[in-house]
């Protein structure tokens, strides 16, 4: 589930492998075995046939990440099947748990409805004036005149250029003829039309010009700007802009829109400011830790460990190990490999979360006990729906054998029909990480060699077919998570297009 615009934060989820002594459990698992879940075994040649089976898959793509998402549906979906075989009403799931996204999530919203109060009435004579400096499309007609400091200059000539330009700047300001400087001073191949540069819109100019230059209204005079290319001075000669005619109320949205994401960050800056929040200097190698091991559930001492300080609290390493669950293999590469800058703002971002939903409680703000029993049971039914829809579950294995179904048959027949595009298998997210801690399951590392060899293997065996068309990787299975119940949120403001070229 998505946090609304108003929350902006990383949503908690859960985590692709269960407990420490699992991991023991996988490092020392036979190199044919790929995962265990709930007593059952996906061995690494049957993840390969089934990976081969698809030869729409190039081979240059059968990675590590590929063979864990492959692994990760098949754990999912074998303890799915498992808790239902046990029990068709799904009792062993803690739908509290389930559910905590989505409670959160209310949480946040009512929390920033409450809170931040934006004046988001715009009469037509502003809604106009925005419209000529914020509205999709505006163009500028500047001229410039251009200064480049010689290759290799020493300080003493980039000074003197640039004290060459800021002369300039200030004639012009005083009412010289800009076209005439232009003409006499620029070094630019606009210098024969004055410097003019005629009409652009965003995207056109290096960013440092283009910033200056839709800053000026027609007639001003920029400072001295720094690019690449030496130095500018800048003159906006005119604004033009298409009609805002039947894009009125559009626009009117965003910008209430806009004005509603600006209370609301400068709100969470304020509690967040107020909380002290720290992120602690070893935070960017837990996280790293945690990321390259598939994010598996943390206990003990591994889980206490502070990732940042606030008033009143911190935020751990278990703490966090939800919010990295709707991250796929290769996504969880990118954590582990992350410059600290990054990794900062993502536990940064989840300690915030805390400190806002700290901020809820102390307001008294929560769902009531009827909005909760209605989320349990939608959750429940939605699960039952997933359970219907995939088909695990349906058929019973012959007598004798209790009545269960057979599991890993259906599994992989569903898996199989997934890797060759036939069938949706969506990643289970927080009902994974719950069955995983229910029944526990383990991946094992050192056979994706195995698994790759294999496929590599199977390929060469078979006919060759033409290769997909440019336009994305081919993947084995959906990507889709699967679907939550939404809490109730605001409704997303449409943003203005982007008219500009990189």
């Amino acid at each position: 589930m998505k946090l609304s615009r108003w929350a902006m934060l990383v949503a908690a989820a859960p985590l692709l492998v269960s407990g420490c002594d699992s991991f023991g459990k996988a490092m020392n698992a036979h190199r044919d075995e790929l995962a265990q879940a709930a007593g059952k075994e996906l061995k690494a040649d049957e993840a390969a046939t089934m990976i081969a089976a698809n030869p729409q898959i190039p081979i240059q793509n059968i990675d590590s990440a590929l063979v864990r998402m492959l692994a990760d549906r098949w754990i999912d979906y074998t303890l799915l099947a498992t808790a239902y075989a046990e029990d068709s009403t799904l009792a062993v799931l803690d739908l509290d748990k389930l559910t905590q996204p989505q409670r959160e999530e209310y949480v946040l919203n009512q929390l920033m409805v409450r809170s931040i109060h934006v004046d988001t009435a715009f009469t037509d004579a502003q809604l106009n004036q925005e419209w000529q400096t914020q509205g999709p499309g505006v163009e500028v007609r500047a001229r410039h005149i251009l200064l480049k400091p010689p290759a290799n200059a020493t300080p003493a000539q980039t000074d003197s250029v640039k004290r060459l330009a800021e002369s300039l700047r200030q004639q012009a300001a005083g009412g010289a003829d800009f076209a005439e400087l232009a003409r006499r001073y620029s070094q630019d191949t606009s210098k024969d039309q004055g410097g003019d540069l005629g009409y652009f819109g965003r995207g056109a100019m290096v960013p440092p010009f283009e910033e200056a230059a839709f800053a000026l209204q027609p007639g001003q005079i920029s400072p001295v700007v720094t690019s690449q290319f030496g130095y500018h001075v800048i003159k906006v000669e005119d604004r033009r802009q298409q009609e805002l005619g039947n894009q009125k109320e559009q626009f009117r949205q965003y910008l209430v829109g806009r004005s509603q994401q600006l209370g609301a960050k400068r709100f969470m800056d304020s509690v967040t400011t107020a909380s002290a929040l720290k992120v602690e200097a070893g935070a960017p190698q837990q996280v790293r830790d945690l990321a390259k091991s598939g994010a598996q559930p943390l206990r003990g001492r591994a889980a206490s460990r502070t990732l940042a300080t606030f008033k009143g609290g911190q935020y751990t390493a278990g703490q966090l190990q939800p919010a990295m669950a709707t991250l796929q293999p290769d996504q969880l590469k990118q954590l582990s490999e992350a410059p600290d800058s990054v990794i900062n703002n993502v536990v940064k971002q989840q300690a915030t979360k805390q400190v806002l939903l700290a901020e809820a409680h102390k307001r008294g703000i929560q769902m009531s006990a009827q909005e909760v029993r209605q989320l349990r049971e939608q959750a429940r039914q939605y699960v039952l729906q997933m359970v219907q829809m995939t088909g695990i579950g349906a058929r019973r294995a012959p007598k004798g054998e209790a009545g269960k179904p057979v599991i890993e048959q259906q599994v992989r027949e569903l898996l199989q029909q997934a890797v060759i595009g036939q069938r949706q298998m969506p990643p289970l997210e927080n009902l994974g990480a719950q069955l995983r801690g229910i029944y526990g399951s383990t991946f094992n590392d050192s056979a994706i060699p195995r698994v790759m060899e294999k496929v590599r293997q199977i390929r060469a065996t078979q006919p060759q077919v033409p290769a997909p068309q440019p336009g994305g990787r081919p993947q084995p299975m959906p990507q889709q998570p699967m679907p939550q119940q939404p809490a109730p949120a605001p409704a997303a403001a449409p943003a203005p297009a982007d008219t500009g070229k990189k």
